[in-house]
């Protein structure tokens, strides 16, 4: 459990650290007490010093400090070395310290003074040794009894705080992961009853500037955004429903027209059957648009370089062979958008074929292509200002265009295309009557290619077996925004109005 782990974290870095200062305040503490012995030593020994000024260097045999049999705190055992190792101690030729080599040493004047530690008695000392005169040293003796009765004093009570220190901090550590972790549990919980119930409506409540605060606005965000994308999906499945309804009730109708009534003449069964078929490629364009829809983006993985310009070239070839009656003209400029060429020619179509339902026979249809924004102009009867904010919305028939062969899907294909390449998509009412359709990409590096021309030849037929007139030309180079190209190769200006 993270509020475990974060505790017992907590407790062994406070336990570690208490363990430090602890032993170093113990040893400041020894070094200091020792220090005290030590420079009691050395006050003993300067005075015993000062005693024997008056003998000029040649101290009496038999003589002793005073007070030299004393072994106590305030009253250093003492005892004489000299060079020769003879020890004259208050107890006789045997102290109790013995005639070590370094007292020898500083008797006969070849090392200074010296400490060191003894045992006497039992007991452990301090034992300083200094000369004293020509031949002699002085050997004083402290006990550190005391000393070490005061560090165990210090050390039970370092030991003491520190487990208390240790338990302070285990239980602030522990509410402070409890208090600072309560909203990943709510998040979580948040999580499983989303997991469990499928239903995305959950919120996490939390109000903090923090790590924890953003991680639970992301939270909500992405729970905000998974309950509009199940909205979008139900409304899809609603509405494709819904229009699914009456193409399959006129398809029923007349294949039970059909098969009811078997008297019906040559030519009336074959005005039913052009009807069925009519209506079963309603069907399968309605079920292409939808699953189109549905379907997610591109993945990053099937991005490519894609010369605009082309595709939106080919899309171009591509009308004027099912838009017979509609003259198409293009100035495209050389531009490479990051995206998927198939979901672009489908999206540049469906503005392409839109433009053509609703213009008029004739009239023509203006294509620009400039620093990566594609505009599509008709000359139809234009959309309603109440209706262009809605026009991009699936399933969505203005009132004046619902007489008009359509799912109401081709406008939602180009929007999702768009934003999916990071883009955007508008609708905007011509000057002078029509609709203006801008359709913007992010675009990469433009490419180089030379001035060149996409037409016809002259007497190129399309599908019905209609003349093409040879004024319908796409010009692809890389010419002034607005100049379209002329059969002569020249430019000529498009009114982009």
């Amino acid at each position: 459990m993270l509020q475990t782990r974060f505790t017992v974290a907590v407790a062994g870095a406070v336990a570690a650290a208490t363990l430090v200062i602890a032993a170093v305040a113990f040893i400041v503490v020894r070094s200091d007490l020792q220090n005290q012995v030590t420079q009691e030593l050395l006050q003993r020994a300067a005075s015993v010093q000062r005693l024997t000024r008056r003998y000029h260097g040649h101290i009496p045999a038999g003589w002793l400090p005073p007070h030299s049999d004393r072994f106590g705190t305030f009253s250093p055992y003492m005892q004489l070395v000299t060079a020769g190792g003879v020890i004259r101690a208050p107890t006789g030729d045997h102290g109790l310290l013995a005639a070590s080599p370094t007292a020898v040493k500083v008797a006969s004047g070849q090392a200074g003074p010296q400490q060191g530690e003894a045992s006497l008695d039992g007991v452990r000392a301090m034992v300083l040794t200094v000369p004293l005169a020509p031949g002699v040293a002085l050997q004083l003796a402290a006990p550190l009894d005391t000393v070490d009765t005061e560090l165990a004093r210090v050390g039970a009570t370092l030991a003491a705080l520190s487990a208390i220190g240790v338990a302070l901090a285990a239980l602030v550590g522990w509410g402070v992961a409890r208090a600072g972790l309560a909203p990943v549990g709510r998040l979580a919980a948040v999580a499983e009853q989303v997991t469990a119930t499928g239903d995305p409506d959950g919120r996490v409540e939390v109000e903090r500037p923090d790590e924890l605060g953003r991680l639970a606005t992301s939270f909500n965000r992405m729970l905000g955004t998974l309950r509009r994308s199940l909205a979008a999906q139900q409304q899809l499945v609603s509405d494709a429903s819904h229009e699914l309804r009456t193409p399959l009730t006129s398809l029923r109708i007349n294949v039970e027209l059909l098969a009811d009534d078997p008297g019906l003449s040559a030519g009336e069964r074959q005005q039913v059957l052009g009807r069925v078929v009519a209506q079963v490629a309603e069907l399968g364009q309605l079920v292409a648009d939808v699953t189109e829809l549905a379907g997610p983006d591109s993945p990053a993985s099937s991005l490519e370089d894609v010369p605009l310009h082309e595709v939106v070239a080919a899309d171009l070839e591509a009308a004027r062979r099912d838009w017979p009656h509609t003259t198409f003209q293009g100035c495209l400029e050389p531009c490479s958008v990051l995206g998927s060429a198939d979901r672009l020619r489908r999206a540049v179509r469906n503005l392409l074929d839109n433009a053509a339902k609703f213009g008029p026979p004739g009239a023509p249809v203006e294509v620009l292509l400039s620093g990566g924004e594609l505009t599509v102009r008709d000359h139809g009867p234009g959309i309603e200002p109440a209706d262009l904010p809605h026009v991009f919305d699936r399933f969505y028939r203005a009132p004046a265009a619902r007489g008009v062969p359509g799912s109401g899907l081709g406008l939602a294909i180009v929007r999702q295309v768009a934003e999916g390449h990071g883009g955007t998509v508008r609708a905007e009412t011509a000057p002078g009557g029509g609709t203006l359709m801008r359709l913007h990409l992010p675009t990469r590096q433009a490419v180089s290619v030379g001035p060149r021309l996409l037409r016809r030849a002259p007497g190129h037929r399309g599908p019905e077996g209609a003349a093409m007139p040879e004024s319908q030309t796409i010009g692809v180079s890389a010419v002034p925004a607005g100049a379209a190209a002329r059969d002569d190769g020249s430019a000529a200006e498009i009114p982009l109005r």
